[in-house]
């Protein structure tokens, strides 16, 4: 305990932990709703024989574990409090370089999945996907280091079709 009488936790972000208690009880009503869809759906009598019983209980578990959450969270620090930690992470999340790295990643893979595949032959899709995100991510004014990617990145395309396809039979895209 501290002077103040509040239990002392390891530094945490309240604002997200404020955030991750409001999603959880959001998504702990939708799971008991639906619940009750899955009885509706299962033509029995009593909800105990149906379908929802189960997530019932997890979704009521969700329901009263984030609300002591949120209550936790909210007896620590204020709302205010909250408010502003969200505010400040907002900031620090929008201004990191790995974010902005991570959100170029997921750019490359959406064009892999959803212009390359299926209109291109897999391995190129692939080794082009594979090559831009080593790239990237390493990058550096090294023509030595960039061939070293285009041979990761092939090497890497050339274990995916042999393993995969050669193999195991799995038909690529």
């Amino acid at each position: 305990m501290s002077n103040e009488g509040k239990p002392t936790r390891p530094q945490t972000r309240y604002g997200i932990d404020l955030i991750a208690g409001v999603v959880i009880f959001a998504v702990s009503i939708y799971v008991m709703i639906k619940s009750i869809t899955f009885w509706k759906e299962d033509f029995v009598d009593v909800f105990y024989y149906s379908a929802g019983l189960m997530p019932m209980m997890i979704g009521a578990c969700l329901f009263i574990f984030s609300a002591l959450y949120i209550r936790r969270t909210l007896k620590e620090h204020s709302l205010k409090e909250c408010l502003k930690d969200i505010k400040n992470f907002s900031i620090e999340f929008v201004k990191n370089k790995n974010v902005h790295k991570a959100l170029v990643g997921l750019v490359i893979f959406w064009i892999y999945i959803f212009l390359m595949l299926g209109k291109m032959p897999f391995w190129i899709a692939t080794f082009v996907t594979l090559s831009a995100l080593l790239i990237f991510i390493n990058w550096q004014r090294s023509w030595k280091k960039i061939l070293l990617l285009l041979l990761i990145s092939a090497v890497a395309t050339f274990m995916i079709i042999l393993i995969f396809q050669i193999i195991f039979k799995v038909p690529m895209p």
